[in-house]
């Protein structure tokens, strides 16, 4: 999670940097230079600073804009999908009902939403957490999810599994997704366990599977050769997705997509996607204070559905805040736990009450 920050403020300053000069070029390397602020005079061309705005700095600004409209708006979806099968669409964001009536919201920019899968804690180890990123349709799905494997997520919960220099290029064709590499090693580092090389290799295959919307295996080369090992993990034969169950967080929100998000007081819909023992869903609203955490509102709610290894089924839980003070509070979902052994799943989110 973040502290929570003006991101009104931030996205405006990214707009308005990503919308100067435009001359789209598409060049992953160039892509990951103009990012990553660094010290040092970039070379003079302009397709870096545009394709790093199509393409990945301006998601953080789309993504926040969007959502923060949208909370003002009441926009309130429910539609949400296998984790394998979604980036059809903008995440929901968090909605907001009020009595008073709302001003016409101006038409937002048409950006495809491609999900981005991050490593985060699970009961057992690392497991991945789905983040959805929207693109520019100027800009080919495949790099900007490539790179946005690369980049560090919103929510300081979740983290890169890949880093920079990792990974070059992707392309699908022939029933298969090829992915060029770069630096990654071959064997697996002695400070990062099996598991989470595992779950490495599988961010890859789920996040550029839900790019292109297919089931298509990867196919890890450099220069062409198939990579045989890459951090441990066999590659020789196209490496597929992993049962859901075993690989992914077995919950994980939606929507609010980001922490930090302001809201007005009233009604919080929170919606996610989760497998969980009889698809029970309990969600949790914190409040930090100096003399502690304290939970000031609980909320059980129910999955459509349980079981299946190989999917996630959504939920959605409407929290009232009508009553709550103003500032930051925490949402924290989990799985239903009745054992009471160990610590269920959890995802959470910073939000801000105004």
């Amino acid at each position: 999670m973040n502290d929570p920050v003006d991101h009104e403020t931030r996205l405006r300053r990214l707009l308005s940097d990503a919308v100067s000069d435009i001359e789209p070029e598409n060049r992953l390397d160039e892509l990951r230079a103009s990012v990553h602020p660094r010290p040092k005079v970039v070379p003079m061309s302009r397709s870096r600073s545009w394709y790093a705005a199509a393409g990945i700095v301006a998601t953080a600004a789309v993504i926040g804009l969007v959502a923060y409209i949208t909370s003002v708006a009441g926009n309130d979806s429910t539609t949400v999908g296998p984790a394998t099968d979604s980036g059809t669409a903008l995440p929901t964001a968090t909605a907001t009902d009020t009595a008073a009536p709302q001003p016409t919201t101006p038409a937002k920019p048409q950006f495809k939403a491609v999900d981005v899968f991050y490593l985060g804690h699970g009961s057992n180890g690392d497991v991945l957490y789905r983040q959805a990123t929207p693109v520019s349709p100027d800009v080919k799905v495949l790099d900007s999810a490539l790179f946005a494997l690369e980049i560090a997520p919103d929510d300081h919960d979740y983290r890169a599994a890949w880093a920079s220099g990792w990974l070059v290029s992707a392309k699908a064709g022939g029933g298969v997704i090829r992915v060029d590499l770069g630096s990654v090693p071959a064997q697996r580092p002695a400070s990062m366990s099996a598991r989470t090389a595992y779950e490495t290799v599988q961010s890859a295959v789920y996040t550029l599977q839900a790019a292109t919307h297919t089931h298509d295996r990867i196919r890890f080369t450099r220069s062409g050769k198939t990579v045989p090992l890459v951090l441990g993990v066999p590659t020789s034969q196209p490496v597929g997705a992993g049962r859901v169950t075993d690989v992914l967080s077995l919950i994980n929100i939606t929507s609010p997509p980001l922490d930090g998000l302001r809201s007005q007081g009233g009604r919080l819909v929170v919606t996610g996607l989760s497998n969980g023992f009889e698809a029970t869903v309990v969600v949790k609203l914190v409040r930090h204070t100096a003399s502690g955490d304290k939970t000031v509102l609980t909320k059980p709610g129910m999955a459509s559905g349980t079981g299946d290894p190989n999917r996630l089924y959504p939920w959605k839980v409407v929290l009232d805040t009508s009553k709550l003070a103003p500032g930051s509070y925490t949402l924290v979902a989990s799985n239903d736990n009745p054992s009471g052994q160990g610590n269920p799943p959890t995802d959470t989110r910073v939000v801000v009450l105004k």
